[in-house]
């Protein structure tokens, strides 16, 4: 008989935390590895891309605080 999702996580949470984030990373990557090749592929594509329009000076970053700062107002925080 196997054990349902609801006593695994209870065990789970049992564990030390170090024991408990090496599980967490093991299942993540276990579904990573699993995941969506040409997802992976797509988004190595578009990285490449913006950094292209970057360095051609087509577009430009802003500081990561005033994008977190535009969220937080959009959000109503």
């Amino acid at each position: 008989m196997s054990r349902n999702f609801i006593e695994i996580a209870e065990e789970a949470m049992t564990l030390p935390q170090s024991e408990q984030l090496r599980l967490a990373r093991t299942l993540l990557d276990r579904a990573e590895a699993s995941g969506d090749i040409g997802a992976e592929a797509a988004w190595e594509d578009e990285i490449e891309h913006r950094i292209y329009k970057i360095d051609a000076g087509l577009a430009k970053g802003r500081p990561f605080a005033d994008v977190i700062r535009d969220i937080d107002r959009r959000l109503g925080r």
